[in-house]
């Protein structure tokens, strides 16, 4: 019997993880493809995959989320030599660190004077942020059914959209796609 997580020869589902020193953007692609993947033609899915795979559906864009600003933190702490003394990158609260990534994000590109090619003005990303802070300020609402008191995680939440989910949602994951491409284009 192989070992559960082994690579096998000549298997063409191998995932070759070990070629990178930093794996951080593996895991952050891997939330955001696998949620975008899933969301694909929803209304197609049966009413109980529907019903079933918006849990994982929105914890793995939420998860996309917080390592992303996670690491932009770091980038951009690291492009300042910066010591952070505050706990914010052990913390899972979206608009914390929303709010921090773009007042990092800001700074850098002023003191760089950067034009912000890739990043149109902030519009609506804040409150979506906000949205699902509000919904899930501890990443447990979309991972489990109830709380850690034992109450419905989402028990005034009767449906949910995915496809108005998706598309607003992607509204944020673009602006932080593009505050990436920004960072890795004036290093």
């Amino acid at each position: 019997m192989n070992k559960l997580f082994e690579g096998i020869t000549k298997d063409l589902s191998n995932a070759d993880i070990g070629w990178r020193y930093d794996k951080s953007p593996f895991y952050t692609e891997g939330y955001k493809t696998a949620a975008r993947e899933l969301s694909t033609d929803y209304e197609k899915r049966d009413t109980k995959e529907k019903d079933s795979l918006v849990f994982p559906i929105i914890f793995l864009y939420r998860q996309y989320i917080e390592l992303t600003l996670k690491d932009l933190i770091r980038e951009i702490d690291l492009k300042f030599n910066f010591q952070r003394n505050d706990d914010i990158l052990e913390k899972h609260t979206l608009l914390p660190l929303w709010d921090e990534a773009i007042k990092q994000y800001e700074k850098y590109i002023s003191v760089n004077n950067i034009y912000p090619v890739f990043t149109d003005p902030i519009k609506n990303e804040r409150l979506i942020v906000n949205q699902f802070n509000q919904i899930d300020g501890g990443s447990f609402s979309f991972r489990y059914a109830k709380d850690k008191q034992g109450n419905d995680s989402l028990k005034d939440i009767d449906y949910i959209s995915v496809n108005n989910f998706k598309s607003q949602i992607e509204t944020v994951v673009i602006y932080l796609e593009k505050m990436n491409e920004t960072l890795c284009d004036y290093t």
